[in-house]
């Protein structure tokens, strides 16, 4: 999914503005339009930004990690961070695996797997998938960014805000943004260790504890036809195997 902010598609940010509207600086009239070209220490900000930091990268062993983009993270349970991990861009209405198996598929938070890949052990879920989740927050803090470069910019035309000062407002809503970003990736981080491989373990605990032959012979149709992992179904054949080898070694 692509994070380029599209303003044909603008939706309202999650959140507000930091600050209230600055107040006239001493002397300036109230109202009036801004020179052109802009003057000095005034230069307005490109969205997404160039060196933007929500990107997925990878350790010297492969494995990806989340960026780091505040030293000022809000609390996991904060309204902000909340709003952050219960919110996704609609680009479609379904995840990728739930598409593929037509079957109907619920977003809850970002970081936990949808129930249906939950239920069948599916380890892939894009709603757990940390290039999903990204791209979420880029989309998220263009929205924010557009509208507060937006109300900033009027406020210089204004003469409410001195063109110098348009970059300190303009920094401080980006450390406001990725201080909540950045207790979403902690949360994120979170919900994932917390439902990783949840379903995988707790259905290889019931097929270990299970002499019923039978049964996992059931489970196996029954897994194969409604689209379980394959892991999952290795598993419980595994189990069923082992009952076999023992039923055979007795006799």
């Amino acid at each position: 999914m692509s994070s380029t902010f599209d303003d044909s598609a603008y939706v309202l940010p999650l959140y507000h503005s930091p600050r209230r509207l600055p107040l006239p600086p001493q002397g300036s009239a109230p109202s009036g339009p801004l020179p052109s070209p802009p003057p000095d220490g005034f230069v307005i900000p490109r969205i997404p930004p160039p060196d933007c930091p929500l990107r997925v990268t990878r350790d010297s062993r492969g494995h990806r990690q989340l960026p780091h983009v505040s030293d000022h993270p809000l609390p996991v349970d904060h309204e902000r961070v909340i709003r952050l991990v219960k919110s996704r861009v609609d680009v479609v209405a379904k995840c990728a695996n739930c598409a593929e198996l037509a079957i109907p598929c619920e977003f809850s938070e970002s970081g936990i797997p949808c129930p249906p890949c939950a239920v069948l052990g599916i380890p892939d879920c894009d709603y757990s998938d940390p290039y999903f989740f990204v791209a979420n927050l880029a989309y998220h803090r263009d929205a924010y960014l557009h509208e507060e470069r937006s109300v900033l910019v009027d406020a210089v035309k204004q003469n409410f805000l001195e063109p110098s000062q348009f970059s300190r407002e303009y920094e401080r809503a980006n450390a406001w943004y990725y201080s909540a970003a950045q207790g979403a990736i902690t949360r994120f981080l979170i919900n994932c260790h917390a439902t990783g491989d949840l379903a995988f373990r707790g259905y290889q605990c019931i097929a270990e504890a299970s002499n019923d032959a039978g049964l996992l012979s059931r489970f196996l149709a029954i897994g194969h036809e409604s689209g379980m992992h394959p892991s999952v179904l290795q598993t419980v054949a595994g189990r069923l195997q082992g009952l076999f080898n023992t039923f055979l070694g007795e006799e």
